[in-house]
């Protein structure tokens, strides 16, 4: 079992991981920090595995540079569990530079999978903007 301070900085960097495999889309990246048996649940709908969650990244893959900004985040651990709460704020870039598309808060469980490694089993996007930032999904 890792130490408490040890696995909440392990999982802020799995959280900037997260943004940046967003962001940069590198699905695979992306789709290697949740377990095999994760919970997906977005504004379109709740996904589960990394099949299904692959099948959605695919389909609202960024057609423009964004930027998903992570912070505040408050992590419990527990054994080989812990909750982490974040706010975030989902940054897209247009005509105009940047714009504001989202912002929210991530209710995220984690699951060490050993030496360490901590994996995303399950991630509740509560965003509070309004219908329709989010593309359709399959």
């Amino acid at each position: 079992m890792t130490p408490i301070y040890f696995a909440a900085e392990a999982i802020r960097r799995r959280l900037a991981a997260i943004a940046h495999a967003a962001d940069d889309n590198r699905i695979d990246d992306y789709v290697a920090c949740f377990t095999p048996d994760a919970v997906w649940e977005i504004p379109s709908g709740t996904y589960s595995g990394r099949d299904e969650i692959r099948t959605v990244l695919e389909a609202i893959a960024p057609r423009q540079p964004q930027r998903h900004v992570v912070t505040n985040s408050a992590i419990e651990v527990k054994d080989q569990r812990a909750i982490a709460i974040s706010d975030f704020v989902f940054l897209v870039y247009g005509d105009s530079g940047w714009s504001v598309a989202a912002i929210g808060r991530y209710h995220d469980v984690f699951h060490e999978a050993g030496g360490g490694d901590w994996r995303l089993g399950h991630r509740a996007v509560r965003d509070q903007t309004p219908d329709g930032y989010m593309p359709s999904t399959p």
